[in-house]
Parts: structure tokens; sequence; C-alpha cells
């Protein structure tokens, strides 16, 4: 009797191991979407290496003649460059053209045409913004007159990055998190029809996978740093993933402004607000990137909650040479 109790608990015990180590597997790999390229606008495919790393990068840099600064667009899990917010963005980046800014769109780690890497959900995404932040300090551009748009994982990476590198003028995130635990806890069950103690042996996986502790990612303690660069955190009311709490306690936390909208699904604010949201953006960026603007100024307050090129920057600080 012993050693069937015994042997059904060395069962139990590896069903769950594979389980958990499954669960990891899926949860720390992205989707790729191919790159739509967008039409009647001329960019360069560039590429570039995550800071600190060997890992390649792709993006797409539009550039305007006499920019007064640059945008970074960062989008979440499963997207890719010219989708940052759950549909095609072509709109932003004339908005922010047109306001003499110059945009590139990057594919982190993972997704679009970069290289392969795991899902960490920021903890070393914000390199890939990092590695964009060097390649347009390459480009000329001056620290301070850089901004990132950052939706979802793409936003928490934003203010990872932020936090570690000055050259980041002005910061926008939507629908990021401010706890990557919260979000797990609550939608643990719900995403993988698995009671909730297996989260805890997923996420022990994970970090064997990924070499990353997740949970120790903090974007609420990382935004109380930001404190006096001019940072926006939208939302979108009703998102049924990410809770619009999440952008009230980074907004606190940073002692910035939010902007909360009506939308009913994750980064739905682009969608339903349209306009709004290409002028409210362009606007925060056009005042907080200018030459005009002093750099890491207080935060204004808002009154409402071609044939494509190629070109390659080489790694570790080396010089950029054609592909």
């Amino acid at each position: 009797m012993t050693a069937i109790l015994a042997g059904v608990c060395g069962l139990v015990a590896l069903t769950y191991v594979v389980i958990a180590v499954v669960v990891a597997h899926l949860f720390t790999t992205p989707r790729r979407m191919p790159y739509a390229a967008h039409e009647g606008a001329s960019y360069e495919r560039v590429q570039f290496c995550a800071r600190g790393e060997s890992l390649q990068l792709v993006a797409s840099y539009r550039r305007t003649l006499d920019a007064r600064g640059a945008v970074i667009l960062a989008h979440g899990r499963d997207s890719c460059r010219g989708e940052e917010l759950r549909g095609t963005t072509q709109s932003l980046v004339r908005e922010l053209t047109s306001r003499g800014l110059s945009v590139i769109m990057v594919d982190l780690r993972g997704h679009g045409e970069s290289d392969r890497a795991r899902l960490t959900f920021g903890r070393r995404e914000q390199r890939d913004i990092l590695g964009a932040v060097d390649f347009l300090l390459h480009r000329g551009y001056q620290p301070g007159r850089i901004g990132v748009l950052g939706a979802s994982m793409g936003g928490v990476s934003a203010i990872a990055a932020a936090v570690e590198e000055h050259a980041i003028g002005a910061l926008i995130t939507d629908s990021a998190f401010a706890s990557l635990e919260e979000v797990l806890h609550a939608q643990f069950t719900r995403l993988t029809r698995l009671p909730s103690f297996v989260l805890g042996g997923a996420l022990i996986a994970a970090r064997l996978l990924t070499g990353e502790d997740l949970l120790r990612h903090a974007p609420g303690h990382n935004m109380r740093r930001l404190r006096g660069r001019p940072t926006l955190v939208i939302h979108a009311e009703h998102d049924p993933f990410v809770p619009v709490q999440h952008a009230r306690d980074l907004a606190a936390a940073g002692a910035c402004d939010s902007w909360i909208t009506s939308g009913t699904r994750h980064l739905a604010s682009f969608s339903v607000t349209g306009p709004e949201y290409l002028a409210l953006v362009g606007d925060f960026f056009a005042r907080h990137l200018s030459v005009d603007a002093p750099v890491q100024a207080p935060v204004s307050r808002w009154t409402r909650t071609v044939m494509p090129l190629q070109f390659t920057v080489g790694c570790h600080g080396q010089s950029a040479t054609p592909l």
C-alpha cells in the first residue's frame, strides 16, 4: 500500500511539473506576426542590437527632415512594428512626422523580424528600446529629444528603459500594467483553464527557461524614479485584461497625468478616440521634445483624466555599416 501511495504521489508530482513546464513554455514564447509595410511613406528598414547584447532587432525608421526629435514606438506581446496599438499605426506616424518628429518602430525580441527570444515581459525587452535609443543617438538626435510610446508590455519595457536612460526625454504608456503578479493571479485560470496553484510552478519553470525572475519586474516602483520626467499614462476604463487601476497606480507612483478613455478592451483607446488620440499624443511629444523645451521639464497638467533602405548599427558601440 505504501509503495502504491508513493507511486501515485510521484505520478501526481510529475504531472504537475510537466503541466507547469508546458504552461511556462507557452507563456514565454511569443507568436510572430508578419510586418505589413506602410504604404505611401518612405521608411528605412534598419537593424541594430539590443543594448549590451548581440541579439539583432529589426525596425522601420521614418526620418523627418530637420526633425526636432524622434519617437520610438514599442508594441506589446504577440504584435509587431506598425501594429503597436492593435491596428495599423500609420495615422499616428503621419501625425508625429507632421509635427517635425522622426519615428522608429521596433520589432521587440522574438517578434516580427527580430531575433528569436523568450518573452520576459519587460525585464529584457527594455534593452531593445535602449538599442533603439542608441541607434537614434548615433543618427544625431540629442539626449532628451527622444520619446517613447509603449503599448502594454512595450509600455512596461519603456518605463524600465527610461529609468536607465536619461536620453529618453518623454514617455507615454498605453495599457501598461503596474504589477505583473497581479495580472497573472487575476487572469491565469481564465487563460489556461487550470487551477491557480499551477501558477507557482509555472513561474519557477519560466525562470529556468528565461533566466529571469519575472515577478521582480516592478513598473510601479520604476515610475517613482521617473518623477519630473514628462510622462502620460493612457488606459481604457473597461480593459478586461489589465484593469484600469493599474493605470491609476502608475500615474500616482510617477506623479504624472493619466488619460482614461471609454474603451472596453485591451489597448482600445487608439481605436475608440481616433483623432483625439492622435492630437493628444502628437501635442505631448511635440511640446516635450521640442528644441525649445527644457530637458526633463515638469509635466504640464492635462485638463482631463522610396524603396526602403537597409542599414545596420554595429553592436557594442561599433560603427554603423550598410547591409
